[in-house]
């Protein structure tokens, strides 16, 4: 059958040796005696582990324990945006100014505070008429 074949056709089979003190943990070690003698090795003895379980503590609620963690992730959010903002600031005023960066920093920056300020004049406008 394999007669007609050509041998680079064929898959290659390369038996490896372990590293010394790599021990495997996919098969089991066959010690040189049990291989040499006729006699087959006794087994050895499974050894029972037990396992117990433990209910958690009734005392611990878990919506207590998080309940503050939403602040902190706000507290990230705008510490990251003010470090963002005040770095790429601090390159164009220190740095170059004529860059795309800084030219795209300064339009956003434009067109964010106007927003604000318009913001800020209606809720002006919203006071003035409530009172």
């Amino acid at each position: 059958f394999f007669g007609d074949c050509e041998s680079s056709n064929l898959p290659s089979v390369f038996q490896i040796t372990p590293a010394a003190g790599l021990v495997s943990i996919l098969k089991r070690r066959v010690s040189l005696e049990g291989a040499n003698s006729s006699v087959p090795a006794a087994p050895k003895p499974v050894s029972k582990r037990k396992v117990r379980f433990r209910e958690p503590d009734e005392g611990l609620d878990h919506d207590e324990v998080g309940g503050d963690s939403w602040l902190l992730l706000l507290l990230l959010c705008l510490a990251t945006v003010v470090i963002s903002v005040g770095g790429t600031a601090l390159y164009c005023t220190f740095g170059d100014a004529q860059s795309s960066v800084c030219t795209d920093f300064s339009h956003n920056m434009d067109f964010y505070i106007g927003q604000v300020q318009r913001g800020m004049d209606e809720v002006k406008h919203w006071l003035s008429l409530s009172s």
